[in-house]
């Protein structure tokens, strides 16, 4: 049996006990410790930690002596290294009952121990590393040895997840991560990222990587560019083409509802043009048609006889990129909302056995910027509330990723059952949080402005009960690095050296021809060193 680190002092309702301890260094908080109840460990959290006693104020009235020094002067002995420690309990785990909360703190002075590794991992954890379903996402914060934090990759990709960070605080990073082991061997997922800077095509670094192939499995990563991202017209519903055309009045709706109806199973937007002049030659129409052509005919993404089939987008082993960075944000709000209703109906199709366009397998999709996509007034608002409502019942997963949780609809961020929280400072962003994640205890929420980089709250049900971790390293390169604006500048600098005065300078402070002369010359060095700019740029 281990030896105990504390003793507890005294119950705080039916969650929460303090206990006394002398540890200076390992109760930190976050940390998880353990009492028995009949033989169980229940797994307790730390939640804050105070001196029990205190060195008297004339004690520290002189900077330069160190209160211990006093104390040991008079010959009284030490007695500030004493603690009170609270603790939340979170429960056990049962093989039959799952994880149990037993709503019984413990009594006074039972013996409270410091949670070993392995118990960590088969009280909170669903999953071991390496196993089918699992997701090996990080470590364990406030321990010095390597304790892995595991999710639950089938409750991920059902129920939906949710990854909330400041700008910098390495939320792109862990997804990358997340995606990395979506794409492992025990997983093989068919995987969708909606990539608007460009940052996720270093994944296909791992279509090389051993610790992504087996002996019958080597995973595909796709990397589409707009010009391979097409969205054929007659593929969108009536909303969404409505939704496309700005400021429609309620004749011109009338006349394009009329249009679109008879027209057949595929047509080309000039079909539609005739159509509406053939049902109506009037200033309505010649607006209308006016929209179609400016917004319709003048988008890239929509075209008349293109087509993105989703079986070449989506299949197990298989994880694709759709980098957006070079689309407006109409075009990118567009694209998300058609392929995520296909998707939808694809998957609803397979699992009522419809006709049609159809995906046998259970899909997930990674939406970075996400308050782009899931805010109210965004075009791709109403399939993103649908699917994050009842995308778990036909296999389709959705994992959020924004910096502004602010501006993600509370509904749609509610729906998310597992999520990772970085660093948040916003105080609205914090708010919105803590209104719409319930499964993080405001006492873990509290931490998110202290957090560092890559370091995580998570909670929900991918996971038995709230912990703290740091993000692993990724085994591909991470694209989204910011750049180092200053190295650049001295790198340049030193290559090419700085610009010489302007030509007027010059010409002050010389005179007749041998001004001249001097201007002419450091012209063209500094047009041979803009040159050699622009190739330095280049590269």
């Amino acid at each position: 049996m281990p030896k105990p680190v504390g003793t507890v002092r005294c119950p705080e309702g039916t969650h929460e006990f303090t206990f006394v301890t002398s540890d200076k260094k390992k109760l930190k908080s976050g940390e998880f410790v353990y009492y028995l109840l009949d033989g169980r460990k229940v797994m307790c959290r730390v939640v804050k930690r105070k001196p029990l006693r205190t060195y008297p104020d004339s004690f520290l009235s002189n900077p330069s002596v160190h209160p211990s020094r006093i104390l040991k002067a008079l010959g009284i002995e030490d007695e500030t290294q004493l603690f009170e420690v609270k603790a939340c309990v979170m429960g056990y785990y049962d093989e039959k009952l799952g994880f149990v909360n037993p709503r019984i703190p413990p009594p006074p002075g039972e013996p409270v121990y410091l949670a070993e590794s392995d118990v960590i991992q088969e009280t909170l954890m669903k999953k071991k590393v390496g196993e089918v379903g699992s997701l090996h996402v990080g470590y364990l914060l406030n321990r010095d040895e390597d304790v892995p934090v595991v999710l639950d990759a089938s409750l991920i990709t059902s129920e939906h997840m949710c990854i909330l960070a400041s700008t910098g605080s390495g939320k792109s990073y862990l997804s990358g991560v997340i995606a990395e082991e979506l794409m492992k061997p025990y997983n093989r997922a068919a995987v969708l990222i909606l990539d608007p800077h460009g940052e996720y095509h270093t994944l296909k670094e791992m279509e090389g990587m051993d610790e992504f192939c087996s002996d019958d499995y080597r995973p595909r990563v796709r990397v589409f560019g707009k010009e391979e991202v097409k969205i054929r017209l007659c593929e969108l519903d009536y909303s969404e083409l409505v939704g496309i055309l700005p400021n429609l009045s309620d004749k011109m709706e009338a006349l394009l509802k009329n249009a679109y109806e008879s027209m057949p199973e595929k047509f080309t937007s000039q079909q539609l043009i005739e159509e509406i002049m053939r049902m109506d030659d009037s200033y309505t129409s010649r607006a209308l048609v006016w929209r179609i052509r400016r917004y319709i005919q003048g988008m890239d993404i929509i075209d008349d006889y293109v087509h993105l089939e989703l079986k070449d987008l989506l299949k197990p082993g298989q994880l694709s990129v759709l980098q957006l960075y070079e689309m407006s944000d109409l075009e990118q709000q567009v694209l998300a909302s058609v392929l995520l209703n296909r998707i939808l109906n694809a998957r609803i199709a397979a699992e009522k056995g419809r006709t049609g366009e159809i995906l046998e397998y259970p899909v997930f999709v990674i939406v970075e910027e996400a308050h782009r996509f899931a805010s109210r007034d965004a075009k791709s608002y109403d399939v993103m509330r649908t699917i994050l409502a009842e995308g778990r019942k036909f296999g389709v997963g959705v994992c959020l990723i924004s910096q502004r949780p602010s501006k993600i609809d509370s509904d749609i961020l509610s729906q998310c059952m597992t999520q990772v929280i970085m660093r948040i400072v916003n105080p609205a962003d914090q708010e919105n949080v803590r209104s719409s994640v319930e499964s993080i205890g405001r006492d873990l929420l509290d931490e998110l402005p202290g957090l560092t980089k890559g370091q995580a709250v998570v909670a929900g049900v991918s996971i038995n009960a709230p912990l703290l971790m740091r993000v692993r390293e990724r085994l591909t390169s991470h694209g989204g690095v910011s750049r180092d604006a200053p190295g650049e500048w001295v790198r340049w600098t030193s290559l090419y050296g700085s610009f010489t005065v302007s030509s007027s300078s010059s010409s002050t402070k010389t005179g007749g021809k041998a001004g001249n002369s001097g201007k002419t010359e450091k012209t063209e060095k500094r047009i041979i060193k803009q040159k050699n700019a622009k190739l330095f740029w280049d590269e």
